[in-house]
């Protein structure tokens, strides 16, 4: 009899535990911003460490990847995810003698369209964030462009 109450007791816990564990929506924060840590990575045999630039801009595009991600979903843009990319005027290029007015120029505009869209995040305004990017790498550092390019959403 007692044995027969146990053997009840325990499997009502064990329902209840396992209920209760598989009804749980546990939920898993997004990152608000994808932070890139200098390390020297082996480029051609030698070994590099990017410039704080360089750290920018891979941060930048990491950052528009989930940009990217959260139009796609017709979510909100994390405003996070839109800012301190001012640095980006001061920051120490890998060839600070290619850092001109020229660049200022092209990393102000950016700076202006990311503006408009922290504003107002469009498809649009997020493409034209992406086609003031493309503009810049064709006149500094090309490499990027194709995958900056692939980061464009279609309207």
């Amino acid at each position: 009899m007692w044995i027969n109450k146990i053997g009840v007791i325990v499997g009502l816990i064990f329902t209840v535990t396992f209920f209760s564990a598989c009804s749980e929506n546990e939920v898993v924060a997004e990152p608000e911003s994808v932070e890139i840590i200098a390390k020297p990575i082996k480029q051609n045999g030698v070994m590099y460490v990017p410039s704080e630039l360089a750290l920018i801009m891979r941060q930048m595009y990491d950052n528009m990847e989930l940009v990217n991600a959260h139009l796609k979903a017709d979510e909100e843009v994390p405003d996070s995810l839109l800012q301190g990319y001012e640095d980006m005027l001061t920051a120490e290029a890998t060839n600070p003698a290619e850092i001109d007015d020229h660049y200022f120029g092209f990393a102000t505009g950016w700076l202006s369209e990311l503006k408009v869209m922290r504003e107002t995040p469009t498809l649009e305004n997020y493409n034209n964030v992406m086609n003031a990017c493309v503009g810049c790498h064709q006149s500094f550092c090309p490499g990027p462009i194709p995958k900056i390019k692939k980061l464009k959403l279609v309207p």
